[in-house]
């Protein structure tokens, strides 16, 4: 009935309404962070930040379907296409992890302190040096079980393509020998069409991101998890992974060049 009623409220209207309401629950979230967070073992916080980042959703009129895969799987590092910011509750409703973000992520208003909070892991895309210091802390966040999760393209893109995954920050998963879950993401309109209003690219701000969103009458996000990948060569994994990725989506994958030598760019996760 919510749902009927946003859909034949006029856009503005759409959107302050949603806007408001995403207020409260990011208020609530606030809420739970400081009263609960502490206090609830981690099986049980866990499912509090997967049934938050799903109502999230649904307040912005994002309806989720997950096609399952290797979810079973006890231990193991996700890797995913990137297109919005959106992406975060989206794999957080689905199935819990803990992510590895770019280091500006942490200094947002509110967002940047939830993400620190629900487990988070930051790195400085800059230097090339960091890497060495987060496949460290991924290592230890896998040991103790549990998925890491991160976007190895470095940037998000409309949705239309799979860039090149950089392998940068798949070692971890080598080294322990786990399985690598690639997983492929797409938002589209109520008729199946793309939809662009849920890309966060370009010079697009945060603000403006989330104004389109909350616009739209409805979004279908879509997050299907495919085979595990293993072996010994992170570069070879990356390549099977986007390949896979792009399978999913039905996309030509690109860079997929075996051996290319990495750049500066390889930090990037």
């Amino acid at each position: 009935m919510a749902m009927r009623l946003q859909l034949d409220m006029p856009v503005h209207l759409r959107r302050v309404y949603r806007l408001f309401r995403v207020t409260l629950h990011v208020i609530w979230g606030v809420l739970l962070v400081i009263t609960v967070s502490s206090l609830e073992n981690p099986s049980h916080w866990d499912r509090t930040i997967s049934r938050w980042s799903a109502r999230f959703l649904r307040i912005l009129g994002v309806r989720l379907t997950v096609t399952s895969g290797s979810q079973e799987i006890e231990r193991a590092l996700l890797v995913a296409n990137h297109i919005s910011w959106l992406d975060i509750f989206v794999i957080h409703a689905a199935r819990r992890v803990h992510f590895v973000s770019k280091s500006e992520v942490r200094h947002w208003p509110i967002a940047g302190w939830l993400a620190w909070k629900s487990g988070t892991l930051f790195i400085e895309r800059a230097k090339r040096g960091d890497t060495v210091r987060i496949n460290e802390e991924m290592r230890s966040m896998l040991e103790q079980g549990g998925w890491v999760a991160l976007f190895p393209e470095g940037t998000t893109s409309d949705g239309r393509q799979v860039h090149r995954f950089m392998p940068s920050l798949l070692q971890p998963a080598v080294d322990l020998a786990l399985p690598i879950i690639p997983a492929a993401l797409s938002y589209r309109h109520p008729d199946g069409s793309h939809c662009d209003s849920a890309s966060y690219i370009d010079q697009m701000s945060i603000t403006e991101s989330l104004w389109r969103i909350a616009g739209e009458p409805a979004i279908h996000a879509h997050i299907e998890f495919g085979v595990a990948q293993s072996g010994s060569d992170r570069r070879s994994l990356a390549m099977a992974a986007q390949n896979e990725v792009a399978r999913m989506l039905g996309v030509s994958p690109m860079g997929t060049q075996p051996g290319r030598a990495g750049g500066p760019q390889d930090v990037v996760p």
